[in-house]
């Protein structure tokens, strides 16, 4: 001990690492502390990526790489031009397209496709559906390459759909007659170019699979689309030669030149310079204007930029809300390096008291806590921002990071550390003041729990409540208001530390067990003989049940609020307007209907638009949510089917019980049943729901008829293809809210709720460091009461009654925290409260009861663990220290 009072850390470096519940304390709140301080750069780059990405694939990759879309002439239009024409132009175009291309190192060679329509007819006489001749002709460079092919499949020739086929009786090998040049209203002009070939292949229609990135540009030829009015005919394939010799010289074709960009490693930091390959590639074939701009008028489109612009307003709206969770999850971490430096004080006391009494001051007492502790704390750091770097990589919304996210992550790692260091260091400052300074200062019993509360208040009335929109070249994104964030996690923290106050100053006042339970009160007075350290875990266990539940919840709500109002909106998953009579697919049974719209029929004085349904299939297919008040969409149903028409009606508040419904000219007396919302409705006039043979009985063949549909589009759509159903426009539920309008705002809670399971582990060193720092004396007294008569078995249950209790009570604690958190700010989980049917807030029993089986789980196997210490303690050692 000599020599101590001049340098208190002399032998520091050798003892540090000798106490392994030290060690492991340490290194686990310096995890805590740099994890997510290191996530948020992690995660923010991560999240820009995956929106970059995720825009990337729903758009079409050839408009998001470089596409010159346009018409190609076949002969020059005044004698005078002396330009090229026709194929020449075509070779030229695309030699400059590819040579531009080539300078770009993330995009691809450049594909042709051209387009035009033809009648295709048997060249044997009495073929079925002879009106059915029209065509798309398409050639498109690799196209046999991406087809499913039934039959056939060599040689020259065309390739017709199977569709068109079957309606044509067409196999392989068949002859056709082409006749080129045909348009939709003038039908094939005078001697337009006439061409007899053999059926190459019939392949599967593209109607009938899934959309393919390869046929992106196509799909408004082959499928339906609600913003086009261009017919819809089968889709044919030929070469280029025969392409161009279908097309009259005095007219064109439909050309466009595409090139896709490497999605592979593409990042926000590195997207800028693709960009501007780009926009040179666009500049290289806008100085060649009698190739481009002259002939056809070539458009040159890429949206990138636009895509890129939206993935940066998602990452720096992100910022306002990840970065305020980030501090909160390393002030949690924090919580742990504090009672760290507390349970180093605790275990070294002796020796800590005999250093103050040779002069050592608060002050040396935490260098010596440093240099003991600060190379434990920095293996922690490093392991904290390793940790950081593969969750957000496993279960961040992109495994893509940034190279300046990396340094960004690395120097909120060092923070991190300084910061461990600091709460190690105050912490000892303070025990050690308390312990051997009878100056020790009073204020730790100072009420800070009104800081957290307080600015939770002001918070809540000076932060917007309403979700902001920040307008980019790519669209409008949607940014969590702050409020919904910091405010709950300040009341969160807040109630937590008076929480921890009010048990700890009245846990050892309360009498409330009897003697003669003698497990239960040796649990009691066990709790009731160390109130700090049961209301600290008390706490600490509330704090992560709330934020886990409350971002849960969150989470859960803004995705189901947006997916009933896009369904409510569309009336089912997908609704199409068809163009013929149809029956519904046997592949769509119980999930479709047959609907009948009628716009402007008259109720009493109102306008309403009627909606034609079948009682018996309508609820099988129409969105309903059981949230939206009064009857249930079943309920309405029944009512319908009965002999008296009923109408059902939303938007007309006031509508009489008795009304009569005028349709072309004829009147229906209707009771009349007012409800809040109706699938189907849209903006305008009311919407009234009537039986669909009713219906026909009034407005005749004078309907719009549709198929309601739940399920996934991309297994839908097959299926009517396949059937045959004459589609016209098709409405989807996901695209009311698609176009990453609101990506980042899931991105915000995702992040959420993993902070708080990591949050979670504070729960876990915070109980390890409650049992090990009354090891000793859980050992001496299980010795004794074993004399006494206490079985193990009644000692063990005594220990899960002590420590299941204050997880028990955090649990009910955290509950009602998230419950008050969700209650001050649910009106901010509807991002478009101008759509019905607001917010849905579910109830998380999932994640809950994962939660309570956890908390019950961990109580289990650190009481067990302690018991085997205590029972593995030898009697005559645990008496000799005792005494």
């Amino acid at each position: 001990m000599r020599g101590w009072g001049a340098t208190p850390w002399t032998r520091a470096p050798k003892t540090g690492w000798r106490q392994p519940a030290v060690v492991v304390a340490a290194i686990a709140a310096a995890v805590l502390v740099a994890l997510p301080a290191a996530a948020v750069a992690l995660f923010l780059s991560s999240a820009g990526n995956a929106t970059l990405h995720d825009q990337m694939n729903r758009a079409c990759q050839w408009a998001v790489g470089a596409e010159w879309t346009g018409g190609l002439p076949m002969s020059r239009p005044y004698p005078e031009d002396t330009g090229p024409a026709g194929k020449a132009l075509y070779d030229a175009r695309l030699t400059a397209a590819r040579d531009a291309a080539r300078q770009v190192p993330r995009l691809s060679g450049v594909q042709s496709t051209l387009t035009s329509s033809a009648k295709v007819n048997p060249v044997r006489p009495g073929s079925p559906n002879p009106e059915q001749s029209a065509t798309w002709l398409v050639y498109q460079d690799d196209f046999a390459a991406h087809l499913q092919v039934l039959e056939g499949g060599k040689g020259q020739g065309i390739w017709v759909s199977s569709q068109f086929a079957q309606a044509r009786g067409l196999h392989a090998g068949d002859q056709v007659v082409i006749q080129g040049g045909w348009a939709p209203k003038t039908g094939v002009p005078p001697g337009a170019p006439v061409a007899t070939m053999p059926v190459a292949a019939v392949y599967r229609d593209l109607r009938e699979l899934p959309d393919q990135p390869f046929w992106c540009h196509l799909q408004s030829l082959y499928r339906p689309n609600p913003l086009s009015e261009a017919p819809v005919f089968p889709v044919a394939f030929v070469s280029r030669d025969a392409l161009f010799g279908l097309t009259p010289a005095e007219s064109g074709v439909g050309s466009s030149l595409e090139a896709s960009v490497d999605q592979d490693g593409l990042t926000t930091e590195n997207a800028p310079a693709a960009i501007a390959g780009l926009e040179q590639v666009r500049a290289r074939t806008e100085n060649q204007p009698d190739l481009f701009a002259q002939r056809g008028r070539m458009q040159f489109t890429s949206s990138l930029r636009g895509i890129a612009d939206r993935a940066d307003q998602v990452e720096s709206s992100l910022a306002a809300t990840v970065v305020p969770i980030g501090v909160a999850g390393s002030l949690t971490g924090l919580v742990i390096s504090v009672t760290v430096g507390s349970f180093w004080v605790e275990r070294r006391r002796a020796e800590l008291a005999v250093l103050s009494a040779r002069g050592a001051g608060p002050g040396a007492l935490a260098g010596k806590a440093l240099l003991e502790l600060g190379s434990i704390a920095l293996l922690g750091t490093v392991g904290g921002w390793f940790a950081a770097r593969g969750l957000v990589s496993a279960l961040g919304p992109s495994p893509l990071v940034t190279p300046s996210a990396l340094r960004y992550s690395i120097g909120g790692a060092a923070v991190a550390f300084l910061a461990t260091l600091a709460g190690i260091a105050g912490s000892v400052v303070l025990r050690t003041r308390a312990m051997f300074d009878a100056r020790a200062s009073r204020i730790r019993h100072l009420p800070w729990e009104i800081l957290p509360l307080g600015a939770a208040v002001v918070c809540y009335f000076a932060l917007g409540d309403g979700t902001q929109t920040g307008l980019g070249q790519a669209g409008s994104v949607a940014r969590i208001p702050p409020r919904l964030i910091v405010v709950p996690l300040l009341l969160v923290l807040g109630l937590a530390m008076l929480v921890t106050r009010v048990v700890r100053l009245t846990l050892p006042r309360i009498r409330a067990v009897r003697r003669e339970r003698a497990v239960a009160f040796l649990a009691w007075r066990r709790l009731a003989s160390a109130p700090a350290a049961a209301a600290v875990l008390v706490g600490a266990t509330a704090v992560p049940v709330a934020l886990s539940i409350f971002a849960t919840t969150v989470t859960g709500s803004v995705q189901r609020t947006l997916d009933d109002e896009g369904q409510l909106v569309v009336g089912s998953d997908v609704v199409v307007h068809l163009t013929g009579p149809a029956e519904i697919p046997p592949g769509l049974s119980g999930q479709s209907t047959l609907v009948d719209r009628y716009d402007s029929a008259y109720l009493g004085s109102k306008t309403v638009n009627v909606l034609g349904v079948d009682p018996a299939t309508f609820g099988s297919a129409a969105f309903w949510d059981d949230h939206l008040s009064g009857p249930t969409l079943s309920e309405l149903l029944d009512q319908m089917s009965g002999d008296t028409p009923v109408g059902v009606i939303a938007g007309v508040p006031d509508a009489p019980e008795q009304a009569t419904l005028s349709i072309g000219g004829k009147d229906l007396p209707l009771r009349v049943v007012t409800v809040a919302q109706l699938p189907g409705k849209s903006a305008g006039f009311p919407e009234l729901l009537l039986r669909k043979d009713i219906l026909a009985k009034f407005a005749g063949e004078s309907v719009h008829r549709e198929l309601w549909a739940r399920g996934d589009p991309a297994q839908v759509l097959p299926e009517l293809g396949k059937a045959g159903v004459p589609s016209g426009t098709v409405s989807r539920a996901t695209d009311v809210t698609a176009h990453g309008v609101y990506g980042g705002v899931t991105y915000t809670f995702a992040f959420l709720t993993a902070v708080s399971a990591l949050v979670g582990v504070v729960v876990l060193v915070g109980l390890l460091l409650y049992l090990n720092a009354r090891a000793r004396a859980r050992r001496g007294a299980y010795v004794l009461l074993r004399r006494m008569g206490i079985t193990s078995g009644a000692h063990w249950r005594a220990l899960a009654y002590e420590v299941g209790g204050l997880l028990a009570a955090g649990f009910a604690l955290g509950v009602g925290f998230a419950a008050i958190a969700v209650s001050v700010t649910y009106e901010g989980y509807d991002l478009d409260p101008s759509t019905p049917p607001g917010t849905v807030i579910p109830v998380p029993w999932g994640p809950g009861g994962q939660l309570l089986l956890a908390a019950v789980v961990v109580a289990l196997v650190v009481t067990y663990a302690a018991q085997r210490a205590a029972a593995r303690a030898l009697p005559s050692e645990v008496l000799r220290d005792t005494a």
